[in-house]
């Protein structure tokens, strides 16, 4: 029996604070259903969206009245970034400047008076701006989240040859139920070749499950600290790997420590002085 499992393990990863990093408006154009390598790799799952700018001139918003610094909400979210104009009439003769007169919330879609702004409270504007288009994952797209691969699908709504700007988050606490189960076998492997007599793999011990659940976590943490290596060479990365050698380190100490009474103590050979026979020949 194993005295630890994936989800035990998998709690105590959740648990671990690991560097994560959110990417936005990544430009890509998709063709046909080729594939396009993302910037990053070990993409946090579910956390992409992917969009189209598909209006060809800003959508009028209409008249809009702004009381005080309160917010007032547009008919839509995921507005483009830099596209609002607000204007106090439709021909444009005096435009409202952002941040000065007005504040935007593009990612929620909503607006407000600054403090201080030439808009009177109570006043009416016109709004244009450009929105996104939010497209959907397996029906318009498929990304691979290890490789950071992502490819049109050609019956979606993503327009052959289009340019799609991607958002999503890089983790590095992306771990893959593959590696942990294999991490569960080689660390109670380790413990097995040096556990006492009196304990068997059928041992229930709490000590033995905690103890190969943090060798367990040992051996995530070490293989995580070359994979982020690997996939996105960086100084980000290094900090990263560095984070994940350092928990490796902390919990196999630990799991030791943990373990120091179930197991055998590591026999160390002591250095033999071996005569090297040339030196002999040179003597004689």
């Amino acid at each position: 029996m194993s005295w630890t499992d994936l989800s035990t393990v998998r709690k105590h990863l959740q648990e671990t604070t690991t560097a994560s990093t959110t990417i936005e408006d990544e430009e890509h154009i998709l063709s046909g259903t080729d594939i396009v390598q993302l910037e990053r790799k070990s993409i946090t799952q579910h956390s992409e969206e992917v969009k189209t700018i598909d209006l060809g001139s800003p959508f009028e918003a209409g008249l809009k009245t702004l009381t005080g610094t309160n917010w007032m909400n547009l008919v839509h979210d995921d507005l483009v970034p830099d596209t609002i104009v607000i204007t106090a009439d439709q021909a444009l003769d005096t435009v409202y400047i952002e941040g000065t007169d007005y504040i935007t919330d593009y990612e929620v879609g909503r607006i407000k008076r600054a403090a201080g702004s030439a808009i009177p409270s109570g006043g009416q504007v016109y709004v244009w701006y450009f929105y996104f288009t939010v497209h959907t994952r397996d029906t318009d797209y498929e990304i691979d989240y290890d490789s950071g691969e992502l490819n049109r699908i050609d019956i979606g709504s993503i327009a052959n040859g289009s340019t799609v700007y991607v958002d999503y988050s890089v983790s590095a606490g992306t771990v893959a139920d593959e590696l942990i189960e294999q991490a569960i076998d080689e660390a109670e492997d380790k413990i097995l070749a040096r556990l006492k007599d009196e304990y068997s793999p059928s041992s229930t011990d709490q000590g033995l499950k905690t103890g190969a659940t943090e060798l367990t976590l040992a051996v995530v943490c070490n293989a995580k600290a070359m994979d982020v290596m690997l996939k996105s060479p960086s100084d980000e990365a290094d900090g990263a790997s560095g984070q994940w050698r350092m928990m490796s380190q902390r919990y196999e100490n630990q799991a030791w420590e943990t373990l120091d009474r179930f197991v055998n103590t590591r026999t160390r050979r002591r250095p033999v002085a071996k005569n090297n026979k040339s030196w002999d020949l040179w003597a004689d």
